[in-house]
């Protein structure tokens, strides 16, 4: 099953990139939020987005991007400590709708976070050892994103501007902002 949904993914993704009309490259900027932003620091990252034109004020969108996050170590006293560790591939795809000529849009998308987080839990004694526990996991998580942005033209290319909520599992939520750059194909 893994290989098959693997197979169809990586087509999607090949005819999606291969039929986009330009193509963005941006960095990302993260902010989680709720239990999520409870364990996981300021996320960072960065993604490529294809997009074709589907009517005069609409685009459709097709992003594939990676985010990490820097963990929060917690010190219970006592020579306790838990620190966390996360990381995403995303993959997603939505619309962008165009708010006349001006540049300002609003967008939608939806898709997956493949997350991987890592938990250590270290125990120093004052007796002077040291007992480490770590915890792998991963997980892949459907996820759902509204957000609004700004192009400023350059040229035949563009800035590209916006920022985001995101849905991204099970308690895991984050806003996002991304600077890209947009050059048509």
């Amino acid at each position: 099953m893994k290989k098959i949904f693997v197979t169809v993914l990586g087509l999607f993704l090949f005819v999606g990139f291969a039929n986009a009309q330009s193509l963005g490259v941006g960095a990302e900027l993260s902010l989680p939020m709720g239990t999520f932003g409870d364990q996981a620091g300021m996320g960072f990252g960065g993604s490529v987005r294809g997009e074709l034109e589907l009517s005069d004020n609409m685009n459709g969108m097709l992003t594939v991007g990676y985010l990490t996050y820097g963990g929060k170590e917690v010190d219970f006293g006592g020579g306790l400590k838990d620190d966390w560790s996360w990381s995403a591939i995303t993959i997603l795809a939505g619309a962008k709708y165009y708010l006349g000529s001006a540049g300002f849009y609003t967008m939608a998308e939806t898709g997956f976070h493949m997350w991987t987080a890592e938990y250590v839990r270290t125990y120093t004694p004052a007796v002077g050892y040291t007992s480490t526990l770590t915890v792998d996991a991963s997980s892949t998580e459907f996820s759902y994103g509204l957000g609004f942005g700004y192009e400023i033209p350059m040229g035949a290319n563009s800035l590209d501007l916006n920022a985001k909520y995101e849905g991204a599992g099970s308690g895991i939520s984050y806003v996002g902002a991304r600077v890209a750059y947009r050059f048509s194909l």
